[in-house]
């Protein structure tokens, strides 16, 4: 157990500029340095915070790293969050520095009315980066919603993963965008040709979210297609503009009412039950004890408010009675 720890403390070694910017040949003015430096120095506060986290964990005894209930298993806890919150903090100041500079290229081709034609690769590396940096908010939020060190600390090293390659994909299109119109064989190490860039463009391997309102995260649930042409009620336990892993969801519903998903708007959004009152969802609701859920309410199979929702059944309820 020793090991695995100091394994992990490798991850915060002894952080400087030329760690974000390491492939880069672009100069930055004083105010952007100067971010860079504080993310640097945030990355050697997260290491001290992370050692003192490790620390005080491998002195706690097997039954407080069993029970999780001790106050200094909860001391070492809230250090790690600390350290968690802290690289984030440091990864995201430096991936805004890139983005931001980034930014002003194409402001700058925009108002010329210049399309910039053949930055595709360019266009690729910033897309890749923003998916590897809201995946790893998506891991830094699991770390916080566990109270299990082990689990908090495995989940925080692939957010560090995701980070380190959102700052490295966006410095990657940031020295394209430099260079520009002028193209170099960088010589970047897991680096794309033009051609893989251009037929991931065109063909992208891409997951279609499901449409389906019982699109169940657990497979063997069947749902009564006949409850589709009703009014029905669903809880609401969790939303995010990527998809939620299974042990996520786990830590944030424990019940056993299978959950649902329904990608909306962009967003994947996390349900469970149909109810035909909004007061049996919200009593679901209320006994479920998560923080952010809400009752939901859908027609036909489309979202519709709550207050149109018990319109159209008390509608009903006076049109049967006549």
């Amino acid at each position: 157990m020793i090991l695995w720890l100091a394994d992990r403390q490798e991850l915060y070694s002894q952080a400087v500029v030329s760690d974000f910017t390491a492939e880069l040949n672009v100069k930055f003015d004083l105010l952007e340095t100067k971010k860079l430096e504080r993310a640097a120095k945030l990355l050697d506060d997260a290491t001290i915070l992370l050692q003192e986290a490790n620390n005080q964990y491998l002195a706690l005894s097997d039954l407080e790293k069993k029970e999780r209930y001790s106050q200094a298993y909860n001391s070492a806890l809230k250090k790690l969050f600390e350290s968690a919150e802290t690289t984030k903090e440091a990864y995201g100041l430096a991936f805004s520095v890139f983005r931001e500079k980034n930014a002003s290229f194409w402001l700058k081709m925009s108002r010329a009315n210049h399309r910039a034609a053949g930055m595709e690769k360019a266009k690729y590396y910033e897309s890749a980066a923003l998916k590897s940096f809201n995946r790893s908010l998506i891991r830094h939020q699991q770390v916080k919603e566990s109270d299990r060190y082990e689990y908090s600390l495995e989940i925080l090293e692939d957010a560090i993963e995701h980070e380190k390659l959102a700052v490295r994909d966006q410095g990657r299109a940031l020295q394209i965008c430099t260079d520009y119109p002028v193209e170099y064989n960088y010589g970047w190490d897991d680096d794309k040709s033009l051609e893989e860039i251009v037929k991931i463009l065109k063909d992208p391997i891409v997951k279609e979210p499901p449409k389906d309102i019982f699109a169940t995260v657990d497979k063997e649930v069947k749902v009564d297609s006949v409850v589709l042409k009703d009014v029905f009620f669903k809880v609401q336990i969790a939303a995010h503009t990527m998809p939620l892993s299974q042990e996520y969801l786990n830590l944030i519903y424990k019940g056993e009412i299978p959950i649902d998903l329904i990608f909306e708007e962009g967003w994947y959004k996390y349900s469970i039950g149909v109810y035909k009152t909004f007061e049996e969802a919200d009593t679901v609701r209320i006994e479920t004890d998560i923080k952010k859920a809400f009752v939901v309410a859908y027609s036909e199979g489309k979202k519709i408010s709550n207050k149109e929702a018990i319109d159209l059944i008390e509608k009903k309820k006076a049109a049967q009675q006549h």
